[in-house]
C-alpha cells in the first residue's frame, strides 16, 4: 500500500510515541517522507534507517545522538551531500554508537567543525562516537586537522572505515585526509583508499595522535606535506598495524616520505608495499624517530622500491634515539637514481636492530650504513655487507638475481642465491621449502586455473571445501596448487579466498580474477606457487 507523503510523514511523526517501547525500526525515505536528510534525522529514533534518493543534497547533517542508518539508494556515484564550506558536512559527536551507520555518499564542500580553536574534519567531524562509515567518497574538503575526516574522544569501540575513498582534501595543519587524536579505542580502516590529499605541515594522509590505527588492504597514495611525512604519521604513544596495505608516491618536502612512528609509538608491518615514495632529505619509506627500546617495531614480508631521500636512509631510517626494530623477510630493492642508502641506522644502541632473512640492494654503497654494533645481520643478502658495519651471521654479498629490477619485479629467477637460504628457524614457504631470502620468492611461471586447488579442471564447491580444510583442520590433504586457491588474489591464501570462490559459485557469479576456466600464469606477483600443474 502506498500511502500520500503527508500521511506517511505524520505516520512517522507519532511512530516513537505511540511505540516508543519498540525495538523494530522504520524506514524513511528522502525526500518521499520528508524533503531533507536532517528532517529525516529529526524524527527519527534509534534503530530507524533513513534512505536518501540520488541527488545533491545541499545541507549538513548532525546524527544528534541518534543511533540510526542513513544510506544513500544508488551509491556514491550518484548521491552527493555537499557542504558550503562553513562547516563538517557530517558531525556525529553525542556518543553514538557501532549501530550508527554512514553508507553510500559523496562528501564534499566541508569546512570543519568550528571550535575555539581550528577547524576539525572537513568532511566529517566524529567525536566520541563510534560509528561505520561505508562505501563512501570524502573529497574536496577542508579543514585545519583533518580535511577529509577527524576523529578523537574515547568511543566504546573502533571507529570503523570500510571501502571508503578520501581523495583531494586539505589541511592548513595536519591530517590532510584523516586526523585521529586521543581515540583510545582507535579507528579500523579496511579496503580504503587515501589519495591526493595534502596537509601545509605534516601528515599528508593521516595524522595519529595518541591512538590506535588499524589498516588492512588499503592504498595511500599521492599524498604531500609541505613540512613532514606525506604519507601517515604514527605519533605519541599511538598503536599501528598495517597489512596488506600499498604506499606509494607520497611525499614530504624535509623528511618522512610513506611513514613516520615516532614518540613512543609502535608498529607493525606485515606484508605491505613502499614504492616511489620520497622523504626530502630522510626516510623515503618509513622513517623511525620512536624514543624507546621496550617496544618492538616489526616489519615482514614487505617490499621498498623506488623510494627516495637526498640524504639517507631512501628506504628505512631510524634516528639516533633509542629503538628495538625487528624486519624480517623483507626486499629491499634499488632506491630512485640519485638517492641516499637504502637503510641508515643512527642509533648507537647496541644489536638495536635486526634483520632476518631480508635482501638489500642499491643506493649509495654500503646499501646499508649502520652505526657500529647497532644492527646485526641474519641469512641475508646485504649489497656491499663488508662496509655496512652491519654485524652479519650466515649472510652473502651476492646479486639475488631479481626477475624483473626495472620494472619493479623483485620475484627471484631460478638460480637465485636467495632461494632456500633464509634462515632454518623461519617458517617453511607455502611450497613446503625451506623459507627464501626476501618477501617475493622464487618468480611464478606455473600455468593454473584459478579457483581449482584439486586440479580435477573445474571450480566447484569441493575447492572451497578443501581450501576449508587446509587452513583448519589438521591431517587435510594439501592443495594440488596453492596458487589457484588465492581466489581474490590479494597473494595470500585464507577463509576470505573460500568465501570469495562461493560467491561465485552461488551468490553474485561474479568472475574469478584470471587465469579463469583455461591455465594460464599469475598475473599478479607473490609467493604462492603451484606443485601440481594444469595443461
Amino acid at each position: 500500500m502506498n500511502l500520500r507523503s503527508p500521511l506517511r510523514f505524520l505516520l512517522l511523526l507519532i511512530w516513537p510515541l505511540v511505540f516508543c517501547s519498540s525495538v523494530f525500526g522504520v524506514d524513511i525515505r528522502v525526500p518521499l517522507d520528508v524533503p531533507g536528510i536532517q528532517q529525516a534525522i529529526d524524527i527519527a529514533s534509534d534503530g530507524d534507517v533513513i534512505i536518501v534518493a540520488a541527488g545533491v543534497w545541499n545541507e549538513s547533517i548532525n546524527y544528534s545522538g541518534k543511533n540510526i542508518e542513513i544510506r544513500s539508494e544508488d551509491g556514491p556515484e550518484v548521491t552527493r551531500i555537499e557542504g558550503n564550506l562553513d562547516s563538517s558536512v557530517v558531525t556525529i559527536n553525542s556518543g553514538e554508537s557501532n549501530l550508527a551507520l554512514l553508507e553510500g555518499f559523496a562528501i564534499s564542500g566541508g569546512g570543519g567543525f568550528v571550535t575555539m580553536g581550528p577547524r576539525l574534519g572537513g568532511g566529517i567531524y566524529i567525536s566520541s562516537s563510534s560509528p561505520q562509515i561505508r562505501q563512501c567518497v570524502v573529497e574536496n574538503n577542508q579543514a585545519s586537522m583533518g580535511g577529509g575526516i577527524y576523529i578523537d574522544g574515547d568511543p566504546a569501540d573502533p571507529v570503523e572505515l570500510q571501502e571508503v575513498q578520501i581523495l583531494s582534501n586539505i589541511a592548513s595543519d595536519s591530517g590532510g585526509g584523516v586526523a585521529v587524536i586521543e581515540a583510545g579505542m582507535g579507528v579500523s580502516m579496511v579496503d580504503c583508499t587515501i589519495q591526493g590529499n595534502q596537509a601545509d605541515t605534516v601528515a599528508g594522509a593521516v595524522y595519529c595522535e595518541a591512538s590506535v590505527l588499524q589498516m588492512q588492504s588499503s592504498v595511500i597514495s599521492q599524498n604531500s606535506s609541505e613540512m613532514l611525512v606525506g604519507g601517515i604519521w604514527i605519533y605519541l604513544g599511538s598503536d599501528s598495524n598495517f597489512n596488506d596495505c600499498q604506499m606509494s608516491q607520497n611525499s614530504a618536502t624535509i623528511v618522512g616520505g610513506a611513514l613516520a612512528v615516532s614518540d613512543y609509538s609502535r608498529t607493525t608491518v606485515d606484508h605491505c608495499t613502499f614504492t616511489g615514495n620520497s622523504g626530502g632529505s630522510s626516510g623515503g619509506g618509513i622513517l623511525f624517530d620512536v624514543g624507546e627500546d621496550q617496544i618492538v617495531q616489526e616489519v615482514r614480508f614487505s617490499v621498498f622500491h623506488d623510494n627516495m631521500a637526498a640524504g639517507t636512509g631512501s628506504n628505512v631510517v631510524s634516528s639516533f634515539n633509542p629503538i628495538q626494530l625487528v624486519m624480517e623477510r623483507c626486499t629491499f630493492g634499488s632506491p630512485a637514481p640519485g638517492s641516499a642508502s637504502s637503510i641508515r641506522i643512527n642509533s648507537p644502541y647496541p644489536e638495536s636492530v635486526l634483520l632476518d632473512s631480508c635482501i638489500v640492494r642499491g643506493g649509495a654503497l654500503p646499501s646499508i650504513e649502520a652505526v657500529p654494533g647497532s644492527t646485526v645481520s641474519y641469512f641475508s643478502c646485504i649489497e656491499g655487507l663488508d662496509a655496512s658495519e652491519v654485524t652479519p651471521f650466515n649472510c652473502i654479498d651476492e646479486d639475488p638475481l631479481f626477475a624483473d629490477p626495472t620494472s619493479g619485479n623483485l620475484t627471484l629467477l631460478p638460480g637465485s642465491p636467495c632461494i632456500d637460504s633464509g634462515n632454518p628457524a623461519q617458517p617453511a614457504d607455502p611450497d613446503g621449502s625451506l623459507a627464501d631470502m626476501g618477501a617475493l620468492g622464487i618468480t611464478q611461471s606455473d600455468n593454473f586455473r584459478r579457483g581449482d586447488v584439486n586440479v580435477d579442471g573445474v571450480s566447484n564447491i569441493a575447492d572451497a571445501i578443501q581450501i576449508l580444510g587446509s587452513l583448519f583442520i589438521q591431517g587435510s590433504d594439501p592443495l594440488g596448487c596453492i596458487d589457484a586457491g588465492d581466489c581474490n588474489d590479494d597473494g595470500l591464501l585464507n577463509i576470505s579466498d573460500a568465501i570469495t570462490l562461493l560467491d561465485t559459485l552461488f551468490v553474485s557469479g561474479t568472475p574469478l580474477p584470471v587465469p579463469v576456466g583455461n591455465c594460464g600464469p599469475d598475473p599478479t606477483v607473490d609467493s604462492l606457487g603451484c606443485s601440481n600443474l594444469c595443461s
